[in-house]
């Protein structure tokens, strides 16, 4: 039998019927789960690629793509790092790198005190890390000198800071001393006022403790030592660099990138969309269910006209392509039609930001990725073909016995 008549047949069987019968409604239910599984599918896909690019840029854009801290000790001297940094200038990829201090110092504001991470750098890092942008420089103006700090704006809460688009608020900050042991008499910090000219806001462990300054105002109080060097470069050079850099100074330094030290939050995000992804497969598996029913109750409604179709010619394995065509149409039908309505909805929301973020007025993230929608509807069409190819072996072995 001609593929041409195989598919005539099979058409015949899914969209030809006189009447409704429970065969068609089934056959009708196999393709609506199907469909709304495949929508939900790029969805919630979508909605989690969104989710993964907003933490990434939360917990990676102050990080820098690499960083180098050396093995032994929390610090390096700055003369010792001048070389290292013109070395790491000519590694293809390096767009600007900055000096840093990270140490955790006291900072109070009249009778408040609060915990917080100093970080010192150096005037790139300002670009490096979009410090000035109105997406995170939130209130107040970008600092201009060295006596001149920015604050998270979780850690000028805290210490009931207030507005300082007009004017400036000033802090005490209580910086230990790195070469004086706790004696009685003695303190054990550097007690320095400083200007807090503005809140930025990055995530939340940023925004509750960052205390931002110039590396000038700090290296006095660090014996001029540093605890490393951050690297600015494109996300898709970052491992050639870092292995670069492991390679020159693997002795002396650990060499991370952005995603390896903030590794667990994103391992949490990749697991949650893999799980969510699971399920909805075997959603689709149970709506595969319905199709083997479909298949049989079709086969049970015309098992009269095989012998009229026997008689004239056609043999076991022609019956078996009809119905491995029905099967593929009602599979193809549902999934083409669900990823192609999902992929407008989400496509849609893109455009006109529908939902927004409970309580805020931002957009509810997203990013729709065809790769990921091709490789569903090969994976969903291969599971359709499976179910379809069972349902039909079962099915052409009992007319067999029958006869």
């Amino acid at each position: 039998m001609k593929s041409g008549t195989v598919f005539f047949l099979a058409k015949r069987f899914l969209i030809s019927r006189q009447k409704k019968t429970a065969v068609s409604v089934i056959s009708w239910i196999a393709v609506v789960g199907m469909l709304v599984s495949s929508a939900a599918m790029v969805i919630l896909l979508s909605a989690f690629n969104g989710i993964e690019g907003m933490i990434e840029g939360m917990y990676t854009e102050f990080d820098q793509e690499v960083s180098m801290t050396p093995k032994n000790g929390s610090k390096i001297s700055v003369d010792s790092l001048r070389e290292i940094l013109s070395l790491t200038k000519s590694i293809e990829g390096v767009n600007a790198q900055s000096m840093f201090i990270q140490e955790r110092i006291i900072v109070r504001k009249e009778k408040k005190w609060a915990n917080a991470e100093l970080w010192a750098v150096e005037p790139s890092f300002f670009q490096m890390a979009n410090v000035n942008t109105l997406k995170h420089l939130i209130n107040g103006k970008p600092i201009a000198g060295t006596g001149q700090a920015l604050m998270g704006v979780g850690l000028a809460n805290k210490l009931g800071l207030h507005s300082m688009d007009l004017s400036p608020e000033t802090a005490v900050l209580y910086i230990p001393r790195q070469d004086r042991k706790i004696r009685i008499g003695k303190s054990p910090f550097f007690q320095q006022r400083i200007a807090v000219f503005g809140a930025i806001e990055y995530n939340k462990e940023l925004n509750d403790q960052v205390l931002l300054v110039p590396l000038s105002y700090a290296t006095g109080f660090f014996s001029n030592e540093v605890s490393g060097v951050l690297i600015s470069a494109a996300e898709t050079k970052r491992n050639s660099i870092k292995k670069a850099l492991m390679e020159k100074f693997g002795d002396q330094f650990t060499v991370k990138t952005n995603l390896e030290k903030n590794a667990l939050i994103f391992k949490t995000s990749e697991s949650e969309k893999f799980i969510v992804v699971i399920i909805l497969i075997f959603v689709f598996i149970l709506s595969l269910f319905n199709l083997s029913a479909s298949l049989t109750m079709t086969y049970l409604e015309k098992k009269a006209q095989f012998t009229t179709m026997f008689s004239i010619g056609m043999s076991s394995l022609d019956l078996s392509r009809i119905f491995l065509a029905l099967g593929a149409m009602i599979v193809s039908v549902g999934v083409i039609i669900g990823l192609s309505a999902g992929s407008f909805l989400v496509l849609l929301h893109e455009k006109l930001h529908l939902i927004k973020i409970p309580g805020t007025m931002n957009a509810f993230p997203s990013n729709y990725n065809g790769i990921q929608i091709l490789s569903l509807l090969f994976l969903l069409i291969i599971l359709g073909f499976i179910a379809t190819a069972v349902t039909t072996s079962f099915l052409i072995k009992a007319n067999r016995k029958a006869k």
